[in-house]
């Protein structure tokens, strides 16, 4: 039995996995003055949240062969260097080394989730695959020959952060115009609910999706349809880099599955003259959907 840990830009989830079975979950939410000491307030959640799911589960930690950590930004030698929360050189993987006493293991969450769609999910039959995490931000990982890809000197693969626009919007990695700036699930909640002149604070992924979309379809078609132009602009860019049997879509976003956004994309992707060698491309949502960081990050690779 492993503990896996997805670490967000706004919780933390602890859950329970069993081969790549999730047998419970727990989270806990950043508070706005928790970031003012992320690291500490990091490792005591992490802390807090481990007991409680052993507790609720009637386990020990003499039960947990490893841990495995999902978090976002850059790793470099298990450390997370970079993120948007401000952590520079956080060590957070030999301090749970410390205090537990066991196996810990932590990845770019991007890659968590790319490696059990590729190990147990949707890319499980393919060899060459491209997974693309959209959510709050937009990471991923590539596969070749059935190999996950990854650089020596950080975590790399940051697809998220190809420009997409020259001298385009500022992101918070530095840069401008960069492709989740454009094609992330909040940039598209943003780019909506400023059109409508509406408070996104409490419009969950779901609402967005389901009520919003369809409610103020009209007054909306044009954001709707830059944001597909500029999804498939980078996914087609992706696509003639890696020639991949597959593309999977992760995160927030493999929760459009049937969605008329998700069927758009698919189309424009799919004309002849969208990428280099006019093939029909095999297009998926993820399996394990947003669970998919917690059980990838255990994943033994």
């Amino acid at each position: 039995m492993k503990i896996g840990i997805d670490i967000g830009g706004s919780h933390i989830g602890v859950g329970l996995v069993e081969e790549h079975k999730l047998i419970d979950t727990v989270e806990k939410f950043f508070m706005q003055e928790d970031k003012k000491d992320i690291e500490n307030v990091i490792v005591r959640n992490i802390d807090e949240l481990i007991n409680e799911l052993l507790v609720k589960n009637k386990k020990s930690l003499q039960d947990i062969e490893k841990i495995g950590i999902a978090s976002p930004g850059t790793i470099t030698e298990g450390k997370i260097t970079s993120w948007n929360l401000g952590l520079k050189e956080f060590d957070l993987q030999s301090k749970l080394i410390e205090k537990y006493n066991l196996q810990v293991k932590i990845r770019n969450d991007g890659k968590c989730a790319a490696l059990v769609e590729k190990v147990y999910g949707a890319m499980k039959n393919y060899e060459d695959c491209i997974f693309i995490n959209i959510g709050t931000g937009i990471g991923g990982a590539a596969f070749i020959g059935g190999n996950l890809l990854e650089p020596k000197r950080h975590s790399g693969f940051e697809f998220g952060h190809m420009t997409l626009v020259k001298d385009g919007i500022k992101c918070t990695c530095g840069k401008n115009g960069c492709f989740e700036r454009y094609c992330s699930i909040k940039a598209l909640k943003t780019k909506i609910t400023n059109t409508l002149n509406i408070d996104s604070t409490d419009i969950s992924g779901q609402y967005l999706r389901e009520e919003l979309m369809v409610k103020y379809n009209d007054k909306i078609q044009e954001d709707i349809n830059e944001f597909i132009e500029y999804l498939k602009i980078g996914v087609c860019n992706l696509i003639d880099i890696f020639e991949p049997e597959v593309i999977c879509f992760g995160g927030s976003f493999s929760y459009y599955e049937g969605h008329p956004i998700l069927n758009k994309l698919i189309e424009e992707i799919n004309k002849p003259n969208s990428t280099f060698n006019k093939e029909k491309h095999v297009i998926t949502t993820a399996y394990f959907k947003n669970d998919a960081g917690i059980i990838g990050a255990t994943v033994n690779i």
